[in-house]
């Protein structure tokens, strides 16, 4: 090394043969002992730096594919799980508005079985009916006066039509 420039001495807390072996190699690359490294003088150790930035470059390529193999991994496993809980959540949903309608018609059903069970037990107590029963039946749908009568009989006209053949004739 140069005479006219001073040795660099070790930073304190840097091992020592680390610092010593930087030096002596950085000795050898000044091969004027100017203390200046010049392009030419640095030929060697530029190609091993570049081979090491290249593998250094390589293995981070790698790192980044195996993040985007991972990510992918990821995104699709968080969309499965999304599409699962939706799916979780129309079938719940599904099951609650099938199990209320099913209510619902079963009900309304059950209005409509009971009305024609009543129907029925009045067509049964009209087809058994005695003639005076019948009598009075009739006397209690049209009453006893003329507007009661023609209230009752003024849709009934087919009924007038049976009773009078000869009037309509």
């Amino acid at each position: 090394m140069g005479s006219s420039v001073s040795v660099p001495k070790c930073p304190k807390g840097y091992d020592a043969k680390d610092f010593s072996a930087i030096l002596r190699l950085y000795d050898e690359l000044d091969s004027d002992g100017d203390f200046l490294l010049t392009s030419k003088e640095v030929t060697h150790i530029a190609e091993v730096h570049v081979r090491n930035k290249i593998l250094l470059q390589d293995t981070e390529v790698q790192s980044q594919l195996c993040k985007k193999a991972l990510c992918e991994e990821d995104g699709q496993r968080q969309l499965n799980n999304e599409i699962s809980a939706i799916k979780s959540a129309c079938a719940l949903r599904i099951n609650g508005v099938t199990a209320q309608r099913t209510a619902e018609l079963k009900q309304r059903l059950g209005v409509i079985d009971k009305r024609v069970s009543t129907l029925r037990a009045e067509i049964r107590q009209w087809e058994v009916a005695t003639v005076p029963e019948k009598q009075e039946m009739f006397m209690g749908a049209v009453g006893q006066g003329f507007s009661e009568f023609f209230k009752y009989m003024r849709s009934r006209t087919q009924n007038l039509r049976e009773i009078y053949p000869e009037h309509y004739a």
